[in-house]
């Protein structure tokens, strides 16, 4: 992932959350294993998603826990909306053609 990514994941309560990539806040890499978290935003919180690689491979990717609860970030929502207009749209392009 990148800053201002755009994804997808399942929350631990079982709901799907898109949300953006606002920043990584740490690396750590050894010889084994390493992983990274990424500061996102999603559903008006921040929180950060942890990646893990074992020999620079994915191997899992998790919500980590909550930053911020009740956060607004206007541009950021305004980035979701404008993603998820655009999967709105195609689909409903993917409907008409069947």
């Amino acid at each position: 992932m990148k800053k201002s990514d755009i994804f997808t994941f399942k929350a631990p309560n079982g709901v799907e959350v898109t949300a953006i990539v606002v920043d990584r806040i740490d690396l750590r890499v050894s010889p084994q294993h390493s992983h990274v978290i990424w500061l996102c935003y999603g559903q008006n919180r921040l929180f950060t998603y942890r990646e893990l690689y074992n020999n620079f491979l994915p191997t899992t990717s998790s919500f980590d826990k909550v930053v911020c609860d009740y956060a607004i970030l206007p541009d950021y929502d305004r980035m979701l909306e404008d993603y998820q207009y655009g999967i709105d749209q195609a689909n409903d392009y993917a409907d008409k053609e069947l």
